[in-house]
């Protein structure tokens, strides 16, 4: 039964992870979806958020009943919980506050099922959650490609977008699948020989079918991510071995990868800033589809607003913001698309620098609390995340990518391999 029990709570964690890629429920209800203009209440939203929260209230109540209470004297579960918090504060001032609640409560339902990921499961098992769940949106994605349903290829480009309506979605999914099938093989050292070349293939076809998958989608946002994710480990190796050369402190060698993550982070901050600009308005700029508009109407809205922010996710539904800036030259948009725009726009600087803090000490436990080999890949997986932030709202509730940032930061929470089986 202890058996069972296990196998059925491995299946509801990919099955769980896989809905969190939002495109499997919007392809649900995309019918109930379809009757909104003639019957408009209730939206289609209050389906949408009712179907992911439902989905995660199981892990929920297991995070509740099993985490060990020491994980709520780290300093990186205190610095998370003081961001929701601030965040939570903000639903106070919020113009929009009947957007800004579901939105906090996916947040965190969503940041609790990244916690569970960890917290339940080893970091071996979680890398097998992960390629499983991701694997299945790209099994369906091939079948909707080939099916030619509905938006899976566009009509005008002919980039794919699979099940996910669109190509900015789908490569997320491929790229994740990639860097957890890199996890599965790194993982899989203590195998025999044999189960190890199986799991090799498995992974090397996993592998192959994201990278066409990711080539097929024609999506700028992914690949820039993964070659930055994959910097981000050289520069933190590199680091690593310069503090150790120049310094006999420990401490200080320990914080070499927040430190090459803070020089990753200028560089790319400086190098999308010389893109897309965040102080000028052009809307002529095609590097990453023209974002800099949203860039800087997200920017001039902050500056409004810098200490306590607009209310979590309400800036852009508030017609006090879209009156500021030059938003008459935007296209019709709800999303800054970028997530630290979001963070700003939300909570302001304080939950800017809760949030750098949360991060900083997070990476600092992968640093000194993971095997090196376990580490590299947990690091790729992290930077992927937070470079496609800056392209895309992915700091939000109900999203994948949200969950597995939670998850790799919060990875030396993870179970010993052997504590899988009970």
């Amino acid at each position: 039964m202890s058996q069972f029990l296990r196998v059925g709570e491995v299946t509801y964690a990919i099955v769980t992870l896989f809905a969190l890629t939002q495109g499997p429920i919007y392809r649900l209800w995309s019918e109930s979806a379809s009757y909104v203009a003639v019957s408009p209440e209730p939206s289609a939203l209050h389906v949408y958020f009712a179907t992911f929260v439902a989905a995660q209230i199981p892990s929920l109540v297991i995070l509740a009943n099993k985490v060990d209470v020491g994980v709520f004297q780290t300093r990186t579960f205190q610095l998370l919980a003081g961001f929701l918090s601030w965040l939570g504060l903000t639903l106070l001032w919020s113009m929009f506050a009947r957007h800004s609640v579901p939105e906090f409560v996916s947040l965190v339902m969503t940041t609790s099922f990244g916690m569970y990921l960890v917290v339940r499961f080893s970091l071996p098992m979680v890398w097998w959650i992960v390629t499983a769940a991701m694997s299945i949106g790209m099994l369906l994605s091939w079948i909707a490609i080939w099916a030619d349903w509905s938006l899976a290829v566009s009509v005008e480009e002919g980039y794919w977008a699979g099940i996910y309506f669109n190509r900015n979605s789908l490569a997320p999914v491929a790229a994740v699948a990639l860097i957890a099938a890199v996890g599965v093989i790194v993982s899989s050292t203590h195998l025999g020989v044999a189960r190890r070349v199986v799991v090799t293939l498995v992974c090397c076809v996993v592998g192959l079918s994201a990278v066409t998958m990711m080539i097929g989608a024609e999506s700028r946002t992914s690949p820039f991510a993964l070659g930055v994710a994959v910097v981000v480990v050289l520069v933190w190796l590199a680091t690593r071995r310069l503090l150790k050369l120049i310094s006999e402190s420990v401490r200080l060698r320990g914080n070499s990868l927040p430190i090459a993550a803070v020089v990753m982070a200028v560089t790319v901050f400086f190098a999308v800033r010389l893109v897309g600009g965040l102080t000028g308005v052009s809307g002529k700029t095609a590097t990453f589809n023209s974002r800099s508009v949203l860039w800087s109407v997200s920017w001039s809205g902050f500056l409004e607003k810098p200490f306590h922010g607009w209310g979590w996710m309400a800036a852009w539904r508030t017609p006090n913001f879209l009156r500021q800036g030059e938003w008459w030259v935007l296209w019709n948009t709800e999303w800054s698309h970028n997530g630290y725009h979001d963070i700003l726009l939300g909570g302001g600087i304080p939950a800017a620098l809760v949030f750098a803090c949360f991060l900083w000490f997070g990476l600092r436990g992968i640093e000194s609390d993971l095997p090196r080999s376990q580490g590299v890949v947990t690091v790729i997986l992290v930077a992927f995340v937070l470079t496609a932030a800056t392209q895309e709202s992915f700091f939000i509730g109900s999203h994948f990518l949200w969950a597995l940032l939670i998850a790799g930061i919060s990875s030396p929470f993870a179970k010993p391999w052997s504590a899988d089986s009970t």
